[in-house]
């Protein structure tokens, strides 16, 4: 059963939940009289019909339901033939689908993300057609000479739908969709160069947009942490100390702790295979670096509790996990009680993953290095094959935790160590 979009933390459950539950309602609905494959439902009827949905994109996310359309890439993806492409230039669709099947048969991506892809490249190569008069995107590629005018033609094409997206991150990954498909086109030897190459540049839109909330600073860490009650201290933990998703810190369950490893290995979150969110790309361990002992406690309390089944964060039944819900009540009413808010907004538990994630980004590049050295010692010109094929998920988890261990005890474990 798909969840409720009241415990949604991710732009793509609310795209799943669009897919799996709305456009099933509005093919069942007599009173809308549109194909939900190629069409949008009007705001009227979206907001009479899922008024939770769209408050909480608005509230949460900031976006509109147009916005939101334009941000995942809807309406969802139309059946797949040549005539979905509205080309007849077979060589073009057949270059498109190749690389839409790598993507899904060769990187792994999710059904998700090729359908956004192509609901992408479908917009961008029709457009093309209309604007430039032609279904035909392969052969001024393979002409060094035709270069400043299939660029040009690339150019206008855009300009065209610059008027039709609607926010900067929707034009950012329309142009990231294309540009990776003229990428693909030159790596497989279908052409010289990519048209599309700095379109991001050309038309202003390099700045960084808004696709999330901001992270948490050491100082709003150290004011809610001194204002929070023993619950509230492990949810932060949870988000900011571990990284953890919302939904996965509310769901903890002791059985999922790792605290004393064989080897000196370091303590961890365990998840099962295929549990985690985009779990093909997510690792299935997360490192505890800071906070242990403070687990340790948490567990002997909970334990003494009559009915208690494991959770570390129980709901009002000790039976029953919190529901994320409430992790972002809890999260609004402590910002208010110790004065903290984060460009002006109450404190939410999407900003403590993203303070950890703030410190992961600064830290990557040692990540990265350590694993090139160990690509280089083997011979391996690809860092991440040899990461994948040669490195065990334990030696993978103490490369990243020494490479993140410094640097949290000094940016985290001295903001959550005097408070647990």
């Amino acid at each position: 059963m798909t969840r409720s979009y009241a415990h949604f933390d991710e732009l793509t459950d609310f795209e799943q939940f669009y897919r799996t539950e709305i456009v099933p309602a509005i093919r069942a609905d007599p009173e809308i009289d549109i194909d939900p494959g190629r069409e949008l439902p009007t705001y009227a009827w979206l907001k009479s019909n899922y008024s939770g949905f769209v408050e909480r994109l608005r509230r949460d996310f900031d976006l509109s339901p147009g916005q939101f359309y334009d941000a995942v890439g809807l309406p969802p993806k139309q059946d797949e033939s040549d005539d979905a492409w509205a080309l007849d230039h077979e060589p073009t669709v057949r270059a498109l689908e190749d690389y839409l099947e790598e993507l899904e048969r060769d990187r792994g991506r999710a059904a998700s993300t090729v359908e956004s892809r192509t609901s992408r490249l479908r917009t961008y190569a029709t457009t093309y057609r209309a604007v430039n008069d032609t279904s035909d995107l392969l052969t001024p590629l393979l002409d060094e000479t035709a270069k400043p005018d299939e660029i040009a033609r690339v150019r206008d094409t855009f300009r065209v739908l610059d008027d039709e997206l609607g926010t900067l991150a929707s034009k950012k990954k329309y142009v990231s969709a294309v540009q990776n498909w003229y990428t693909f086109l030159v790596e497989m030897g279908r052409g010289l160069y990519n048209p599309a190459a700095n379109l991001l540049n050309r038309f202003g839109w390099d700045e960084d947009p808004r696709y999330d909330h901001p992270a948490l600073s050491r100082e709003d860490l150290a004011g809610l942490l001194e204002a929070a009650d023993a619950d509230e201290r492990f949810l932060l933990l949870g988000l900011a100390g571990w990284g953890l998703r919302p939904v996965e810190v509310c769901e903890l369950h002791v059985d999922q702790l790792v605290l004393d490893p064989d080897g000196g290995d370091v303590p961890y979150v365990a998840f099962e295979a295929g549990e985690r969110k985009n779990a093909r790309r997510t690792r299935n361990t997360v490192e505890i670096l800071v906070g242990v002992d403070a687990v340790r406690e948490r567990i002997d309390a909970l334990a003494e509790r009559d009915g208690w089944t494991g959770y570390l964060l129980p709901g009002q039944s000790v039976d029953r996990p919190l529901s994320t819900a409430t992790a972002r009540r809890w999260l609004r009413d402590l910002g208010t009680r110790a004065g903290v808010t984060v460009e002006g907004s109450h404190p939410l538990p999407k900003m403590g993953r993203r303070t950890w994630y703030r410190l992961y980004r600064r830290q990557r590049p040692s990540i990265e290095a350590g694993t090139a050295a160990v690509a280089a010692a083997q011979g391996s010109r690809d860092a991440t094959v040899s990461e994948r094929n040669y490195l065990d998920e334990r030696t993978r988890r103490q490369a990243r935790a020494d490479a993140m261990r410094d640097l949290v005890r000094e940016e985290l474990a001295a903001v959550f160590d005097p408070r647990l």
